[in-house]
């Protein structure tokens, strides 16, 4: 069964809002296009070590979930077992930041509600299902969990307007917890919390953020009104950051009519006799960069749905699927020793001593409750620069800049640090982990 309805939910509200006519682009599409990943199928797992994990908390008040998890070791959860890898990566740094979490807002938790499916408000049939709420004698958390190791997901971002904007997936989350769950977990004059726990990136783990009624209840009748348009003909389409996981920009003609340009586009370079002049090649520049970009995300779009469209069965005259090559590897290790020493290896040679990756020294860490340093890790030094949109925050950089940051990040290395503040994300105030 969905996590969501097929019209909106938590994963898919920010598009609704900023795109109504995406909503029938997408029910259009062919049922066989429905879209999995490795990266999806393993997110699908770690949520449900965690719910059982939460739901034995929730049974049995116990909170020492680290050791149930680990005697769960070789038990299959979704499509896979269950590894001290898993564990070490991606449950015991969870379990931590929900600890950290819940002693931010006060700790005596109780757990009120797993994996629970929760109803929007004035609309029939739009659902979603929260991964996990919780409250104390005046607070009630809604929290997310993401275990991707991409793009980091905050319960507070900055808009293309640098305006701090609440994560719409968690308020839909928040919304329709407190309609469908109102009797059995809410009180009157409640903390209410939404938070984020990603254990899997670099930085900070949680984000939180408390929520006012009026935000609430905005954000309710702005969502009841997009879905209202998205159903009614001619539903406006628009553009944006919201279509990253969007099948439908294959069809969306915001998408593809700019794509007319690029077949027609006459890519010159100035010569000696008729140079451009600067402007000139700079909008020249301009006009190629967007369209390529173009290019770049909806080929990465159509490769997807094609290959999902055949291996469900579908047709696409010219394509086929055939076998992925894979790498090589080491058949048991001990053979492979054996075999290498009579072939003359020396064991140094076999074996060769390395540090543990900060990734791994940062999970054990957590595991002892212990931080590391910031000092132990800077970045390597470089005079590389790449290019970057006028309105992305970064710092402007000239070749002299390049030339600074090159001398202070080798000094960093050569242990000298400096401690450089974080960045601000606006007015609304936030809770990072």
């Amino acid at each position: 069964m969905s996590g969501h309805s097929s019209i909106v939910g938590g994963s898919t509200a920010a598009r609704v809002l900023a795109c109504p006519g995406s909503v029938v682009a997408n029910l259009a599409l062919p049922k066989s296009i429905a879209i999995s990943s490795e990266y999806a199928e393993e997110g699908t797992f770690y949520h449900e070590v965690m719910a059982k994990l939460l739901e034995a908390r929730q049974a049995l008040s116990t909170e020492n979930l680290e050791v149930l998890a680990a005697r769960w070791r070789g038990k299959r959860f979704h499509d896979r077992e269950l590894t001290q890898h898993h564990i070490d990566e991606g449950i015991t740094p969870a379990l931590v930041a929900l600890s950290e979490l819940e002693q931010f807002y006060g700790g005596g938790c109780r757990v009120m509600a797993v994996e629970k499916r929760v109803q929007f408000p004035n609309l029939p049939g739009v659902f979603g299902t929260i991964d996990l709420i919780l409250r104390n004698k005046d607070t009630v958390l809604h929290v997310d969990f993401k275990f991707g190791q991409g793009v980091p997901v905050y319960a507070v971002y900055l808009d293309s307007d640098d305006e701090a904007k609440v994560n719409e997936q968690l308020l839909f989350y928040l919304v329709a917890a407190r309609h469908t769950l109102r009797k059995l977990v809410y009180e009157p004059n409640d903390r209410l919390v939404v938070a984020i726990i990603q254990p899997r990136i670099e930085g900070d783990v949680f984000s939180a953020t408390a929520l006012e009624d009026w935000e609430l209840s905005d954000f309710e009748k702005a969502m009841q009104r997009a879905v209202v348009t998205a159903l009614t003909p001619q539903a406006p389409r628009a553009k944006g950051e919201h279509c990253r996981w969007a099948p439908c920009k294959v069809t969306c003609p915001l998408w593809n009519e700019p794509l007319l340009d690029l077949a027609a586009f006459n890519f010159v370079k100035p010569d000696v006799k008729s140079a451009f002049s600067e402007d000139a090649y700079g909008k020249h520049l301009a006009h190629a960069k967007t369209l390529v970009d173009m290019a770049a995300v909806i080929k990465t779009e159509v490769d997807l749905q094609l290959h999902t469209y055949l291996a469900n069965g579908g047709r696409v005259p010219g394509w086929r699927l055939k076998e992925k090559k894979k790498m090589r590897q080491w058949i048991e290790e001990k053979k492979v020793e054996a075999a290498l020493r009579k072939l003359g290896f020396k064991p140094s040679e076999i074996y060769r001593r390395k540090l543990l990756t900060f990734e791994a020294a940062d999970a054990l860490a957590k595991r002892k409750r212990v931080k590391i340093p910031d000092h132990l890790r800077v970045a390597p030094p470089s005079a590389e620069t790449t290019i970057a949109q006028d309105s992305d925050p970064a710092p402007v950089v000239t070749p002299v800049i390049a030339i600074e940051q090159f001398r202070a990040s080798l000094a960093a290395l050569v242990g000298t640090t400096t401690s450089l503040p974080k960045p601000e994300t606006g007015n609304r105030r936030t809770e990072n982990g």
